[in-house]
């Protein structure tokens, strides 16, 4: 008999479906609350593969309800953090494809996670585009690194991008060096050396390495300019003129980081379903930004209001949120953290439900 044999896996941008719950009513204004709440579980996989044949007896019996082991909590939040409602964003760096084209990150795979452990954690954003798209670069610099990895090593491990560029960019962080890495390019254009402008062409778009498919992987580094000195590109890359970055630290009752938890974006007037979906670093990995010491992000969100979800320790949190026009909006969520006033949203009812006429807008 045939049996099927499932594709690999590619790196590129794979969009998450929406889950629409059926028939759902909102018959008053959302409100941010901490409640028990059933958890947003993740679909089982099938572990194994049974043969029917015609002696074969089909049982029922009761779907297993699945479980989640959540990962240890190692590492606590440092003492004397930045205030996150004070920091400025350090939008730096434009895109590194031609305007003309999307540059948007992929949805499925950011920063800090691993596709659900099918890929390898992320220290950088992959973005989708066709093989020889030209690549350009984020900011001004100079070039340190024009050709394949396999002697001079960037990543874990040998030709692990297969072929880079890496620039060292005229502005310094906090005093620091900061350089941003584009993998897996089947061609440079440039020479180590080289003065480059933001914008000038420098390698094009390939599947080298431990690539499943064409498409550009984008990293910041800060300090160093190691594979352990990575930061979120969201964080760097200026979003599109009428989006914004959701940037966000779980914690929970002891003031310790919940790596590898699911958080989801809703917008604001549908609730009930989730729009966006992400898991927050895991420890001692990948690295946050030195300001906002973010666990999760969200790029390229339409400005508005959204609702960021979480559910940990038997509690679900629910933090409103209002996303500006290119600009980082934070959501603190922990067990310790007041959880602000939303905005009132209109509720559209139908003949039979009663209208809401006493709604009232609540400040930022």
């Amino acid at each position: 008999t045939s049996t099927f044999t499932p594709e690999p896996p590619t790196a590129t941008f794979t969009p998450e479906p929406t889950i629409e719950p059926a028939n759902i009513v909102v018959s008053e204004v959302v409100t941010a609350v901490v409640s028990s709440e059933s958890p947003l579980t993740t679909t089982l996989g099938i572990s194994q593969t049974v043969l029917l044949t015609s002696t074969t007896v089909i049982t029922p019996v009761d779907t297993p309800t699945p479980t989640f082991t959540p990962a240890p909590r190692t590492v606590q939040v440092p003492a004397n953090l930045p205030d996150y409602t004070q920091v400025d964003d350090h939008f730096w760096f434009g895109r590194p494809l031609l305007p003309e084209l999307s540059g948007w990150g992929s949805y499925y795979y950011p920063y800090g996670t691993n596709a659900r452990g099918q890929y390898f954690w992320h220290y950088g954003i992959d973005i989708q585009a066709n093989q020889g798209t030209t690549v350009i670069a984020v900011g001004d610099g100079t070039v340190t690194h024009a050709d394949t990895d396999k002697v001079k090593v960037l990543g874990p491990w040998p030709d692990f991008y297969g072929q880079a560029v890496v620039i060292l960019h005229d502005r310094r962080w906090q005093g620091l060096p900061v350089y941003t890495l584009y993998g897996h390019v089947s061609q440079v254009l440039v020479k180590q050396g080289q003065k480059v402008k933001a914008g000038d062409p420098i390698a094009r778009v390939g599947q080298l390495g431990v690539a499943l498919g064409p498409h550009l992987h984008l990293e910041v580094r800060v300090g160093a300019g190691t594979y352990d000195d990575t930061r979120n590109p969201d964080l760097w890359v200026k979003p599109d003129p009428g989006f914004g970055v959701v940037a966000g630290r779980v914690v929970d009752a002891q003031n310790y980081l919940v790596p590898q938890q699911l958080v989801t974006l809703h917008r604001a007037s549908e609730p009930g379903r989730f729009w966006r979906q992400t898991f927050t670093y895991p420890d001692n990995i990948v690295r946050s930004d030195d300001n906002y010491y973010e666990t999760f992000t969200f790029s390229d969100v339409p400005a508005g209001d959204y609702l960021v979800k979480t559910f940990f320790d038997g509690r679900q949190f629910t933090i409103p949120i209002t996303v500006e026009d290119q600009h980082t909006s934070f959501a603190l969520i922990s067990p310790n953290q007041p959880v602000p006033a939303p905005k009132a949203i209109p509720i559209t009812t139908t003949p039979s439900e009663v209208s809401v006429e006493d709604t009232q807008t609540s400040g930022n």
